[in-house]
């Protein structure tokens, strides 16, 4: 059991804000969410110092056993619901992606 490895769902993810985010572009986001973990130990900043992951078309496409097709169409999708900023740099390199974080649900008291 020690050996086993998660990842985290924020739940803010199944209310309203994100009702129309598929649950395929959910899970996108917490494996790019844990990426960008990985990015922040190893320093992998911009120079304005945000972190960013490198998440090919062809590795979404790996990650969750779909096509080209879907995986460009749900790395879209989490940029239409602000979960994910594209930085293109040309030349043939990969773009910088910056996964947004999600604001953290308020609990009002009873």
């Amino acid at each position: 059991m020690d050996n086993e490895s998660f990842f985290k769902i924020p739940k803010v993810l199944f209310t309203d804000k994100y009702k129309g985010l598929s649950v395929e572009a959910k899970l996108l986001y917490c494996l790019m969410l844990d990426r960008m973990q990985l990015s922040a130990i190893n320093g992998w900043c911009d120079k304005n110092g945000e972190v960013f992951i490198f998440y090919t078309i062809a590795e979404t496409s790996e990650m969750l056993g779909c096509g080209h097709d879907k995986a460009t169409r749900l790395q879209r999708e989490l940029e239409k619901h602000n979960l994910l900023r594209r930085k293109y740099q040309g030349k043939g390199k990969p773009a910088k992606l910056y996964v947004l974080t999600v604001p953290k649900i308020s609990v009002e008291p009873p």
